[in-house]
C-alpha cells in the first residue's frame, strides 16, 4: 500500500521568513499594539516612504485611510506579530500614527467601540 503524495508547494508563496522582516524581533520591546488599533499614514510617511523596505511601504500605502492592525496583517499575508513590530518602527519614525482602541474605562463610548469592531470584522470578511 502506497502513501499519498505530499501536497505540491504553493506557487507564488512568500519566500522570506517572517522573522527576517523584523530582524528577529518579536515586539517585546514596548507595549503591544492592540489588534483593533487603527494605523494611518502621516504626511511625513507618504513623503519619505521610499526610504523603507517594501513591507513597510505597503503598510504606509494601505494606511492612507485608517486600517486596523489585524486587517493589515491579512492584506499583507504576514503574521500579526510582524505587522505590530513594523508598525511600531514606523510610528517611532513618524511615518504612521496609531490610534489605540478605547480603554476599558467605564466612561468610554461603547457604541463607538462596537462600531469600530464591526468595521474590523467587515473588513476581514471582505477579504
Amino acid at each position: 500500500m502506497s502513501l499519498p503524495a505530499p501536497p505540491a508547494p504553493a506557487v507564488g508563496g512568500r519566500i522570506v521568513r517572517p522573522y527576517t522582516l523584523t530582524g528577529g524581533r518579536t515586539g517585546g520591546e514596548g507595549p503591544v499594539i492592540a489588534l483593533e488599533a487603527l494605523v494611518a499614514a502621516t504626511i511625513e510617511g507618504l513623503r519619505t516612504k521610499w526610504r523603507y523596505r517594501w513591507e513597510s511601504v505597503e503598510i504606509i500605502e494601505l494606511s492612507r485611510r485608517e486600517t486596523a492592525i489585524i486587517e493589515l496583517a491579512a492584506l499583507l499575508e504576514v503574521p500579526v506579530g510582524v505587522v505590530r513590530v513594523l508598525v511600531a518602527d514606523l510610528r517611532e519614525r513618524g511615518a504612521v500614527a496609531v490610534t489605540d482602541p478605547p480603554s476599558d474605562s467605564p466612561d468610554r463610548d461603547k457604541a463607538e467601540y462596537t462600531e469600530l469592531l464591526n468595521k474590523v470584522l467587515d473588513g476581514i470578511k471582505s477579504l
